[in-house]
């Protein structure tokens, strides 16, 4: 496997954006590509924190059920 594969295959399972992985193996040098992942973990984090509210908002809706049983 040739170096850029084997770059974009470390990257599977992340949940970065194909223009994301794009811009990290662009990037400069190795701190413009912690940068542009830090970016990415941020968007990741914020989507993590968005679906953790949907699931609060199930939870109080399965106790409301529950509770008026």
């Amino acid at each position: 496997m040739d170096m850029k594969n084997r770059n974009i295959n470390q990257f599977t399972g992340t949940g970065l954006k194909e223009e994301e992985i794009k811009k990290v193996m662009l990037a400069g040098d190795r701190e413009a590509q912690i940068r542009e992942l830090r970016t990415c973990r941020l968007r990741v984090l914020s989507e993590v924190h968005k679906k953790q509210q949907e699931l609060d908002r199930l939870d109080f809706c399965i106790r409301q059920i529950r509770e008026t049983i």
